[in-house]
């Protein structure tokens, strides 16, 4: 069952870091469209579309609010329940206990991790812009710590 609510969790953080990208892509068109007179009805597109991905957490928002409520009962800090919501660390919330990895997770961790150094060297050789450089970097390292602590 905790293994369920795991991946609701998961899904809720995806469609509500989909929803908000959505959000401002659409957003950002429109203005860019329609610059000299911004009309406001790309409000539309923005409210169906978010209403539509996210389903799972109206469908879900009991289950959500006792994991939220639990893990703040636990944590003592509201803060520290939203960061490992964003970060995506539900096992922790659910209580989940961490495993170990077995080898051949060790060999995927490394082949990953050899992959990645070698495509951010290549990007800083080839003059990627550093901004782009710099997202690449907070992505590895993210799932760096993804993949360590999960």
């Amino acid at each position: 069952m905790k293994i369920k609510l795991v991946k609701l969790l998961n899904l809720i953080r995806f469609r509500i870091i989909g929803t908000i990208f959505l959000a401002i892509t659409i957003t950002g068109n429109a203005i860019e469209a329609t610059a000299p007179n911004v009309d406001y009805r790309f409000i539309i597109p923005i409210l169906v579309m978010g209403g539509v991905l996210l389903i799972p957490l109206i469908r879900g928002h009991r289950i959500v609010r006792r994991i939220y409520r639990r893990g703040v009962h636990h944590y003592n800090s509201r803060l520290v329940v939203c960061i490992l919501f964003i970060l995506g660390y539900h096992n922790k919330l659910v209580g989940i206990p961490i495993t170990k990895k077995s080898i051949y997770g060790w060999i995927a961790f490394s082949l990953w991790l050899i992959g990645s150094i070698i495509t951010l060297t290549w990007m800083y050789f080839n003059n990627i812009p550093i901004w782009m450089w710099g997202v690449c970097v907070i992505l590895a390292t993210y799932n760096l710590l993804k993949s360590l602590y999960s």
